[in-house]
This record gives structure tokens, C-alpha cells and sequence, in this order.
């Protein structure tokens, strides 16, 4: 009883999986990404944040939510450096070219800049390509693809 449930069990997590794994490979920047670096000591943090553990106070960080449609990207970022004395944040809307796609951001300090974004895996390479005035936002860091929590 128990191996005949399970020989048609097996097919259909199969075919689970299998369409999963389409899903992402039709839509490779969907998801959230981040990067972040973090003080090795708390000697390091600025006063306000000397009681907080290490890893909720980044040094510098960028936060992507990226949704995809075709080759249309929308979504939300965030940034922040100097231990969150200054934040960027605000919506985006790129066209998908090849495997890459230009970010047009406004940084909240007045600067503007292109940003190339491309997808390997779990990893986003994200690369300043232009930029002008004065932003908070890194050069050239690769961002790890954020799991979905349950």
C-alpha cells in the first residue's frame, strides 16, 4: 500500500520541482537581493548603536526587490552607508536586455546613476556605470539572492 501511494507521489514532486525550477530560470531577477558589510567589533559602531548586535547594524548595505515580467523589472531599493547615518531608498522601473538591465536611481542627497544589473545564479552583479552628484550607493558589489522565509 505504502510503495504504490509513494510510486505516484514521486512523479508528482517531479513535476513540483521541475516547474519551479522553470519558473526561476524565466524570471532569473525576480526576488529580493542583498549586500551588506558589517563592523567586526562593537568598538567600531558609533555610540548610538554600541548595545545592538553586530549583524543589525550594517556599515554600509544595498536592498533589492525586484519583480519580473517578461523583460520589465519593477520593484523597490534601499541603501545605506557610514552605519545608517545615510539612507537611500525608493521604486525602480528597468527593461531587461540580454542578461543585464540599467537602473536609472535618484539618490536622496541630489546625485543620479546608472546602475548595470546582471544575474548568475543567486548572485546579482551590480555595477555603477555613470554617475553624477553626490550619492551613498556602492561602486561595484555582488548581492546574494534573500531566501523566502515560511
Amino acid at each position: 500500500m505504502i510503495r504504490n501511494y509513494s510510486s505516484r507521489l514521486l512523479p508528482l514532486c517531479l513535476v513540483v520541482f521541475a516547474g519551479s525550477i522553470a519558473a526561476h530560470a524565466q524570471r532569473p531577477f525576480q526576488g529580493e537581493w542583498e549586500w551588506a558589510v558589517y563592523a567586526k567589533s562593537r568598538s567600531e559602531l558609533p555610540p548610538a548603536y554600541r548595545n545592538e548586535p553586530l549583524r543589525d547594524v550594517p556599515g554600509a548595505s544595498v536592498w533589492l526587490k525586484l519583480k519580473q515580467r517578461g523583460n520589465k523589472l519593477t520593484g523597490e531599493y534601499s541603501a545605506s552607508r557610514r552605519y545608517l547615518a545615510k539612507l537611500e531608498e525608493g521604486d525602480l522601473d528597468a527593461v531587461i536586455q540580454g542578461k543585464a538591465a540599467r537602473l536609472d536611481l535618484a539618490s536622496g542627497f541630489g546625485g543620479k546613476l546608472t546602475v548595470k544589473i546582471s544575474v548568475t545564479g543567486n548572485r546579482l552583479h551590480w555595477q555603477v556605470i555613470k554617475e553624477e552628484g553626490e550619492h551613498y550607493f556602492p561602486l561595484d558589489v555582488v548581492l546574494r539572492r534573500i531566501k523566502p522565509r515560511r
